[in-house]
């Protein structure tokens, strides 16, 4: 769906036209309908860990710096984020510590033997400076919920009728509705229960974490095997 056919298929439930246009519409109500769209989009970007928003992001070390820009589109690290180095795939980069740890680290006469890194401004630090090189990658959750048509454009806002969000479109019909009516005056407690109920569904699918078994025997993604190796060869 588009933001067009989400105003088609809202706007008639709240007694209005369906619209032939809708960010390039000079109607007052249409207008409206967009802003109400942009606005519960906002809020559901904030509301809830998306799968679809989520990023991944990799900084290049070139041995000096130590303060990398955060991407353009940088919402949050995702929780219980690990940052991972090319230089040892095992073990994740100490972090977040805080400012005060930070500054013990630095003055001291020993630097880590492994880089450890926090979150400050819109730049992500590490200490000591990563090495010539190596990479590190992480994941995050973007602020560019609308996508364009074809889905090679990630964007903020609705800038074309063809646009889509990347945030269930049901809860925003559903908000939609809601919203329109409470900005009339109008009973919407029946609306504001089922918007609600449609971002309870919509956020339960998307919960990918993994299922814990008591019975299951242990693996793990971190390379170890539980079994005996032999070598064979040359001593």
């Amino acid at each position: 769906m588009s933001i067009l056919s989400v105003l088609q298929t809202a706007m008639p439930l709240c007694g209005l036209p369906a619209p032939a246009q809708a960010v390039s519409s000079v109607d007052p109500n249409v207008q409206k309908f967009v802003a109400m769209a942009q606005d519960i989009g906002d809020e559901l970007r904030e509301r809830f860990f998306w799968r679809n928003l989520n990023i991944a992001g990799q900084i290049t070390g070139d041995g000096s710096t130590t303060l990398f820009d955060l991407p353009s589109d940088w919402a949050l690290l995702s929780p219980g984020q690990q940052i991972y180095s090319s230089v040892n795939t095992l073990s994740p980069r100490y972090g977040p510590i805080t400012n005060e740890q930070l500054a013990a680290l630095k003055s001291s006469q020993v630097a880590p033997v492994r880089p450890v890194w926090r979150l400050i401004g819109s730049a992500l630090e590490f200490f000591p400076a990563i090495g010539a090189g190596e990479i590190i990658t992480f994941n995050y959750y973007s602020t560019n919920w609308v996508s364009n048509t074809d889905g090679s454009l990630r964007q903020p806002t609705f800038l074309l009728d063809s646009d889509f969000s990347m945030i269930d479109e049901l809860v925003i019909r559903r908000g939609l509705i809601y919203r329109w009516k409470e900005s009339k005056g109008l009973e919407c407690s029946a609306d504001q229960g089922r918007y609600e109920r449609a971002l309870d569904r919509a956020a339960g699918r998307e919960d990918g974490e993994r299922i814990t078994s008591t019975a299951a025997p242990v693996l793990d993604v971190d390379g170890w095997w539980p079994g005996t190796v032999t070598f064979v060869g040359p001593v």
